[in-house]
């Protein structure tokens, strides 16, 4: 088998080769980037690496993605690297080849790009992986350590129970226009010093991720102002547009009777349905997720009054999806919403004698910024 780096020409194999993972859990899940495999990376940053390896015949036997970006991170810049999209066939020689090489793509992703740090996000429902990469193991295989950054969770909003109230009926809202763009950018950056792996510390990173998101525009921010025409809050809902579809394949019952509730919720007026599955309709229709980015607030009540701006805004068949670390108890899901939540971990890989930096010490209790599109 052979590994090397993927070129925007394999776009449609890699495309087709991650489809064919699907993630499990509540819901089973496949995932389709028809049309651009590389278009999330894209948004995510400038600079990524995807590797595949295939059998001496050419066939896709696994694949890896390497995002580089500048970040805040105990309290400068750095630039670190986070691992996605890590799909490997259950063939057991690609298993054992991938292994092998786990530890020297991260030398070279480390060396070509200038990344110091290599991150990763996963699903704390996924047993597999978690048993495969950070649960005790064999020391056979030269992988690397993974050590436990922060949690969080995702949190996905569905609807209102009939007696909900917005906290704030009367706060100023308006949306980003160039008139309040150096107030709003002021008050983001600010919030974003007080989270690790932030991108968004200046001015120049403000519009360099604006300019990278494709479809996310300044008018699309919703800011909350004080009395005092003081911005205390803002939120940037945006939907990915086909750009990563999300496809239930299959509910649990859990997860069934969840949707069967949001059903009857609907003919009430309360809630939003989620998609038929692909078991039930034989067509692959995805997730209307709304991402709400750049979600920050002073306190619980604005959020929520953000939150309920946002979920308004939104289409009729969309619901709303963010992150919440542990740590940021403003950011919970408030008692009067229907909604539900998925925990992830924010783990940082080593290598075996690799020396554990000091943010990882226990007193550091920042809270990280992870956007919900890049999470997933």
């Amino acid at each position: 088998m052979k590994l090397e780096i993927a070129q925007p020409e394999d776009s449609k194999a890699l495309v087709e080769f991650y489809k064919s993972f699907p993630l499990k859990g509540l819901v089973e899940i496949k995932i389709d980037r028809d049309g651009d495999f590389f278009a999330p990376y894209d948004v995510q940053a400038e600079q990524y690496l995807t590797y595949q390896l295939k059998d001496d015949e050419g066939k896709l036997e696994g694949m890896a993605s390497f995002v580089v970006r500048d970040v805040l991170l105990d309290g400068s810049i750095t630039r670190v690297a986070f691992g996605r999209d890590l799909r490997i066939s259950s063939n057991r020689r690609a298993v054992l080849e991938w292994s092998q090489h786990f530890l020297p793509v991260m030398n070279e992703v480390s060396q070509t790009l200038g990344s110091k740090y290599l991150f990763s996000v996963m699903s704390m429902a996924d047993v597999q992986a978690l048993n495969a990469f950070v649960r005790p193991r064999t020391l056979k295989r030269p992988l690397p350590n993974y050590h436990l950054f922060r949690r969080f969770n995702m949190v996905s909003v569905h609807g209102r129970l009939p007696w909900a109230k917005n906290p704030l009926p009367h706060l100023r809202m308006r949306r980003g226009s160039p008139a309040n763009v150096d107030a709003l950018i002021h008050y983001i950056t600010q919030k974003s010093r007080q989270r690790d792996l932030a991108t968004t510390w200046d001015v120049p990173s403000f519009f360099d991720k604006l300019e990278r998101w494709k479809g996310l525009k300044l008018e699309d921010f919703i800011i909350a102002f004080d009395k005092n025409e003081n911005i205390v809050g803002c939120v940037a809902p945006w939907s990915a547009g086909g750009m990563q579809e999300f496809i239930p394949m299959q509910y649990s019952l859990r997860a069934h009777n969840f949707r069967q509730f949001l059903k009857f919720g609907k003919m009430l007026g309360w809630t939003r349905t989620l998609t038929k599955p692909y078991s039930r309709l034989k067509i692959e229709a995805g997730f209307n997720f709304k991402y709400l980015n750049f979600l920050f607030a002073d306190n619980g009540d604005i959020f929520e009054s953000l939150l309920w701006k946002a979920f308004d805004d939104a289409k009729e068949n969309e619901f709303l999806l963010y992150t919440q670390t542990r740590s940021e108890f403003i950011y919970r899901r408030p008692r009067n919403w229907i909604s539900a939540k998925m925990p992830f971990g924010v783990y940082l890989l080593l290598p075996p004698d690799g020396e554990i930096p000091a943010f990882l010490h226990p007193n550091n209790e920042n809270p990280v910024e992870i956007e919900p599109f890049f999470a997933l």
